[in-house]
């Protein structure tokens, strides 16, 4: 990856992470459950891909753009972080088992995404047509 930003690229991949966000939000809300928007946009984003990359290989520009979102959106967790902070401080004896739930609920899923998708969406495409 250069160190110069692909502009268009990167406002294509987030137009796109946003248009399957809204449409899932909006999906999700005439089913009565919103607050599953967020997750069933993502899973179909990644579907979408796996599709798209079953028959094709994915832009290296949109791998990149990806990747510059991720590596630059990891501060956008820096308030969340300290509610958390001022949160557990005020737990006391359960803190421990915060911590579990949030380590089973939130890091486990996020890693195992995170290797799924590097897996999948970084294999060659096969044509057995």
């Amino acid at each position: 990856m250069t160190n110069s930003i692909d502009w268009k690229a990167l406002g294509l991949t987030l137009l796109l992470v946003v248009l399957f966000r809204e449409v899932a939000v909006l999906l999700m809300q005439r089913v009565g459950h919103p607050e599953l928007g967020n997750l069933v946009g993502l899973f179909a984003l990644l579907a979408c891909l796996l599709v798209y990359r079953r028959w094709r290989v994915l832009s290296p520009r949109l791998i990149d753009a990806n990747t510059r979102i991720m590596k630059e959106s990891a501060l956008a967790f820096l308030p969340i972080a300290a509610g958390a902070g001022v949160m557990m401080a005020s737990l006391g004896h359960e803190l421990g088992w915060f911590i579990v739930v949030m380590t089973v609920s939130t890091l486990l899923p996020l890693w195992g995404y995170a290797w799924l998708s590097k897996r999948w969406l970084s294999a060659r495409p096969t044509n057995e047509n």
